[in-house]
């Protein structure tokens, strides 16, 4: 589902995807949603966490006030991984930042997750949450491209991480749910 209005459609749009079982939303975007004034969009989806999946290198010579901003939100939450393009971040770090979006959206709380175009590497992450909440790989991957066109892994690096990860943060969902002993 789009959210954001017209400011945000002629740049991609920003798009609330489906987590089963949380009270917050997860939205995904592309730097050319974000990176002009951050602030209004957290604001305008209703978010107060933003996950920044691109390199410094992409975001400079194009956003180079959102790289400022990152390093001093305000009240809002970033978190950075720099993940080239088409490829992935190392696996546990990935997992790590899994639950960690799944622990703010059970919370109630939205996330916004951007890589370039919102797709590829947001995509993976997205995927990653929705099978952290219980969906299988490929309803996962069905459900995120009928909230967000195109978004998806765009590569084998990507299908392979996916493939990897996706029982791995499930059992590490399933575990922090369970009442301590």
């Amino acid at each position: 589902m789009e959210v954001g209005g017209e400011r945000y459609a002629t740049v991609g749009g920003a798009h609330v995807v489906p987590v089963a079982g949380v009270d917050g939303r997860l939205v995904l975007c592309g730097l050319d949603a974000i990176g002009p004034d951050p602030v209004a969009l957290l604001t305008q989806v209703g978010a107060d966490t933003a996950v920044c999946l691109q390199t410094r290198e992409e975001i400079e010579p194009r956003h180079p006030a959102y790289l400022d901003w990152m390093e001093a939100p305000g009240p809002y939450e970033v978190h950075h991984l720099p993940t080239e393009d088409h490829l992935v971040a190392d696996d546990e770090t990935v997992t790590q930042l899994v639950a960690l979006i799944v622990d703010q959206l059970r919370r109630g709380r939205s996330v916004v997750v951007q890589c370039g175009a919102g797709w590829g590497r947001a995509g993976v992450v997205a995927v990653l949450v929705m099978c952290a909440a219980g969906a299988e790989i490929d309803p996962a991957i069905r459900d995120l491209r009928l909230a967000r066109p195109a978004a998806g892994p765009q590569s084998g690096d990507q299908d392979l991480q996916i493939d990897r990860l996706a029982a791995t943060v499930r059992d590490s969902a399933e575990r922090s749910r369970d009442p301590l002993p």
